[in-house]
């Protein structure tokens, strides 16, 4: 993506300052949502509780409908609010079952607006096009103020809005890389790709957990942080002017070979196919893995959870590594998803539901909605959020993600586990990403129909063939020439085209030439 396309997606995006985060949670009196029927005056009868059915992902441990914080959200904002919590390395396919089978839920949580389910579902009617009814957001003050503008672009369909974006700062995740292992063996903690194959590979064939055995992880692929290092970021063209998906470029298999090599020097395990998300975060944090790739609000937990068994376990962060063609690092585009209305709904609740997110979105509710009840699940130190025995119980990763909440700079950075100092260094750590033009992944955004259908029939195939690729069981020829067999089927050239014209759309001519 040219440099002009990256500060487009940073000026325009509405990122609050670090006092959105510390802002205490003022849960007095009540904030509730407006039932279209209701007027200015005081007398004014309460309604009745909004029952909402709603879909949530969920990493841990779920907040009980029976718990404090959940009793206390239906009273603040005078709903009834229940949610089906779905695991989530199966959540999509949930999703994309419920879409299917037509019985969608009042509220769902979108964890990909450009899933090719989704996109044909909001193409379908299945949820509300709220755009007529946000308007110039004069009627929802809070979405204006107090979230990231850009994400309201960036998750359109067809130029309408079918979703409430979760919206949050550009800052993510990295790589975490065990820095007490490369004190242990003489190593510094790598800049470039090139030193960072060096370190997991000696980490591999050493013995940096003391186990008497050379079995450590030095490295899961993920492409969605090291592909970057080869120029997956940029849009590469074919004859026509159209837009290729990057999985069928020269890049990605140049990522590809990348892996290829640290598997073959032993650095990635043989069933690496195999390992979830779960499972990886499983693995970082019982010492078997010497990196993972994660939100970097996760270090603090990571470092507590390795010194359990391995006193002195420290963590540092790779926010990025440079590459041949450009950096490998994740640049998030300001949001997560976000919330969808099903279209089964009338009216009248469905504006009863915008008005829920639009009141759990004020900047004065971000601590209750990420961290709980002040003084049961934290209290401020130094103004800053942190959990109390029953909050470190009850809130984690999936607290939050059946709401919408104001945009913080540092949501994904700052650990409500660790001390403010901490985080401030944490945060400068992450910061790097602002000095190197980092860049969104372009078909998080970019829309196709033509790609939609032919992907959902051969993503698992093309993940087999990576795969096979990363283990030797295929040769990078047999690669390059199947992602050239793709390239030739009928709906994957057209899908160019579309590409080209969904990237016109979100970033302007002048960025599409």
């Amino acid at each position: 993506m040219p440099k002009q396309t990256s500060a487009l997606i940073r000026s325009t995006a509405i990122m609050l300052t670090a006092a959105a985060l510390l802002s205490a949670c003022s849960a007095a009196g009540t904030n509730a949502p407006r039932a279209p029927s209701d007027s200015a005056a005081g007398d004014v009868k309460k309604p009745e509780p909004l029952v909402i059915k709603g879909m949530a992902n969920l990493y841990s441990q779920a907040p009980t409908k029976d718990s404090e914080f959940w009793k206390k959200m239906e009273q603040e904002f005078n709903v009834n609010y229940t949610v089906d919590w779905v695991p989530a390395d199966t959540y999509q396919q949930k999703l994309d079952l419920v879409l299917a089978s037509g019985d969608i839920p009042d509220l769902m949580q979108i964890t990909n607006t450009t899933a090719p389910s989704i996109l044909k579902a909001a193409k379908a009617g299945a949820f509300w096009d709220l755009t007529p009814y946000l308007g110039d957001f004069s009627k929802y003050p809070n979405f204006k103020k107090y979230t990231n503008q850009n994400a309201w672009v960036l998750s359109k369909v067809n130029g309408k809005n079918f979703f409430v974006p979760r919206t949050r700062g550009n800052l993510d995740s990295a790589v975490f890389i065990r820095q007490d292992w490369l004190d242990k063996l003489n190593l510094k903690a790598p800049a470039t790709l090139e030193q960072f194959a060096d370190v997991v590979k000696t980490i591999a064939k050493s013995d940096p957990d003391g186990n008497g055995k050379a079995d450590t992880i030095g490295v899961l692929p993920n492409a969605g942080y090291f592909a970057a290092a080869f120029g997956t970021r940029e849009p590469v063209r074919d004859s026509n002017g159209g837009i290729l998906h990057t999985n069928l470029t020269a890049n990605y298999a140049d990522y590809v070979q990348y892996m290829r090599e640290l598997y073959q020097a032993g650095a990635i395990p043989k069933e690496f196919a195999l390992i979830n998300g779960t499972q990886q975060e499983e693995m970082f944090m019982t010492g078997r893995s010497a990196t993972f790739v994660k939100n970097a609000w996760h270090k603090y937990r990571m470092e507590q959870e390795n010194q359990k068994t391995q006193p002195g376990a420290k963590v540092t962060i790779l926010p990025y590594l440079k590459g041949p063609r450009g950096y490998a690092h994740i640049y998030d585009l300001g949001y997560f998803g976000g919330m969808a209305i099903s279209k089964k709904v009338d009216e009248k609740k469905m504006l009863r539901i915008l008005d829920f997110l639009h009141a759990t979105s004020d900047e004065k509710y971000y601590n209750f909605v990420n961290f709980g009840i002040e003084g049961i699940h934290y209290v401020l130190k130094d103004g800053f959020p942190s959990l109390t025995d029953a909050g470190k119980k009850e809130v984690n990763s999936s607290f939050n993600a059946p709401f919408i909440f104001s945009t913080a700079e540092f949501a994904k950075v700052d650990s409500p586990l660790a001390p403010m100092s901490y985080n401030l260094q944490v945060r400068e750590e992450m910061k790097a990403l602002y000095k190197i033009d980092a860049k969104i992944e372009l078909f998080n955004v970019l829309q196709s129909d033509a790609w939609s259908s032919v992907w959902s029939k051969v993503k698992d195939e093309f993940a087999s063939m990576e795969a096979k690729a990363i283990s030797g069981a295929i040769t990078m020829d047999e690669f390059k020439a199947y992602q050239k067999k793709l390239l030739e089927n009928p709906d994957v050239v057209k899908s160019a085209s579309e590409f080209a014209k969904s990237y016109e759309e979100f970033f302007g001519k002048s960025a599409a030439k």
